[in-house]
């Protein structure tokens, strides 16, 4: 049987993994500001696609590459 603390030291996110969360958190928003703004942005599957492809793929490669 485990204690309290180490049941929930496995439930804490590391700080990578917030990191993470964070990043796809903005991507999400700012893919609800631009789908408010332009409608046919938001509508469009294959453009939803590739912004989510940009933003968790190429995006995060780029800024690991310059830093």
């Amino acid at each position: 049987m485990t204690t309290g603390d180490e049941s929930l030291g496995s439930r804490i996110p590391s700080r990578r993994q917030a990191i993470v969360l964070l990043g796809y958190a903005a991507a999400c928003a700012a893919y609800v500001v631009i789908g408010v703004t332009v409608t046919d942005f938001l509508l469009s599957f294959w453009v939803a696609l590739a912004y989510l492809v940009f933003v968790a793929w190429v995006f995060p490669a780029l800024l690991r590459k310059l830093l």
